[in-house]
């Protein structure tokens, strides 16, 4: 899944890549990048299945962001957080307009792929594992419920033998 969707360039020092299974921030660095905490250049991955939540804001008078949380992140400043991808642009301009426009409809999309992947990820375990299933059968073996042919046949099944 390494086919890009679609990149902004936030004029701030970040690019915001979109790919099928995930979001990637990219930082330039520079005067921008620095004055909004990309120091280093470099990209910061974020998978759909993994973020548990994405926070938006537009651009107005000031800047926009959309920061993406997941496990064990920290929201912090939003306009300095390496989880954020900022954009802006001068007033008035067809950039600032396109930005303006665009981004609420980037940030639902984001939205609807991290569902997407909750979604799917919970489908494709079906509820329980072959090993949960094995356990409560080595659960009614213990307890005289099946005998061990009857388990050894199951065992065979659930592990694929």
């Amino acid at each position: 899944m390494n086919e890009m969707i679609y990149e902004y360039d936030g004029n701030m020092g970040k690019i915001l890549k979109v790919y099928p299974d995930r979001c990637v921030i990219s930082s330039k660095g520079g005067a921008k990048g620095a004055m909004f905490g990309s120091l280093l250049t470099g990209d910061k991955e974020f998978y759909f299945k993994d973020i548990t939540s994405v926070q938006f804001k537009n651009l107005g008078m000031t800047t926009g962001y959309l920061q993406f949380e997941y496990p064990g992140s920290h929201s912090g400043n939003n306009f300095v957080s390496e989880n954020s991808f900022i954009f802006s642009a001068t007033v008035g301009t067809a950039k600032y307009k396109k930005l303006k426009e665009e981004m609420p409809g980037i940030y639902e999309d984001i939205r609807k792929r991290v569902n997407e992947a909750k979604t799917t990820k919970a489908d494709t375990r079906g509820g329980t594992s072959a090993a949960d299933e094995l356990k409560k059968f080595k659960d009614l073996l213990d307890s005289g419920v099946i005998t061990q042919e009857e388990f050894d046949a199951k065992k065979k099944q659930l592990l694929g033998l």
